[in-house]
């Protein structure tokens, strides 16, 4: 099984990553798109015009969140864990994704997490990456 691997560096505090990633005013604004985001254990979600889906599995507040990931061409739901991880002035965001399609390109993947999620988090809403892998 495939499985995507990779972190960021916020120059921010981990409670303000957690946030950006499920609060749906600030997912409309970094994505420029509508979104229906029910941030709690068991709550669904649609962004970036519904061709994203999943379901939070289990959200440890400013800590880490698990769901399922699904675009809307896929057939089957892929798994992504977030996790925080506090630094004195920063956090780092470790991504980790698997079973998603056997013909899906990891590097792409990792490319749209990066250019369509994260930089437009940084950029629109402030947020600096510090580096990234």
């Amino acid at each position: 099984m495939d499985k995507l691997e990779f972190s960021i560096v916020w120059g921010v505090p981990s409670k303000v990553i957690y946030q950006a990633i499920l609060d749906p005013f600030e997912i409309m604004q970094y994505t420029r798109a509508p979104a229906i985001v029910e941030p709690k254990e068991g709550g669904q979600y649609k962004i970036m015009e519904g061709r994203i889906e999943g379901v939070f599995n289990k959200l440890v507040e400013n800590q880490e969140i698990q769901m399922t990931w699904k675009f809307n061409n896929w057939k089957q739901h892929s798994n992504v864990t977030l996790r925080l991880i506090e630094r004195e002035d920063s956090c780092e965001l470790k991504i980790t994704q698997t079973n998603f399609p056997n013909d899906v390109d990891k590097i792409k993947l990792e490319d749209g997490w990066k250019n369509q999620i994260f930089v437009p988090m940084s950029k629109i809403r402030g947020y600096p990456i510090e580096d990234d892998d």
